[in-house]
């Protein structure tokens, strides 16, 4: 009897490589940061921190096909020692985390409320270090605040369809 394997959702949509580039051009040196690939999908965008010299990275994926694909991935490059997959959903993660961040990068579905929900979040807690960032790939269509608590619009760019918008966390 053949079992039915969980599909990856046909919804992943990974970031492009030309995006994925500009995240780290835009970013510059990121060695010894911590980094957080929110929606992780196939890992792609944090896989890049690491090979950039990220500290360590934590994927946040609710798919579980997805988070295997992510540590094998991981285990192939010889990068797991450096990286942490947590299989749950982002918003949780955002809501449970204790922590704070250099970058946290969030790639949510488009259009699909998610930013919003991100947003509440973000207006009661800041896991995001001082001169950190908090980066969005999102459609064009989709508005954000201007700030957010300790988090304000550091810059904005436009990839086709895709927006990237870096906020920053200053004192």
């Amino acid at each position: 009897m053949i079992k039915n394997k969980p599909k990856i959702q046909k919804t992943v949509r990974p970031t492009p490589a030309v995006v994925r580039k500009a995240i780290f051009d835009i970013l510059r040196n990121i060695e010894e940061k911590t980094f957080v690939d929110l929606y992780a999908g196939k890992g792609f965008v944090g896989i890049e921190a690491l090979k950039r010299g990220a500290k360590n990275v934590i994927f946040v994926e609710k798919n579980p096909v997805l988070c295997i694909l992510i540590k094998n991935s991981l285990k192939k490059k010889n990068l797991l020692n450096k990286s942490k997959v947590y299989n749950m959903d982002a918003l949780d993660f955002l809501r449970d985390s204790s922590q704070e961040y250099d970058i946290v990068f969030a790639d949510p579905p488009y259009e699909s409320g998610e930013l919003e929900r991100i947003f509440k979040i973000l207006e009661t807690k800041t896991p995001i270090k001082i001169e950190g960032f908090l980066i969005l790939q999102h459609h064009k269509n989709e508005s954000l605040r201007e700030k957010l608590k300790e988090l304000k619009i550091h810059k904005c760019y436009r990839y086709g369809d895709t927006f990237l918008t870096f906020y920053r966390r200053t004192e």
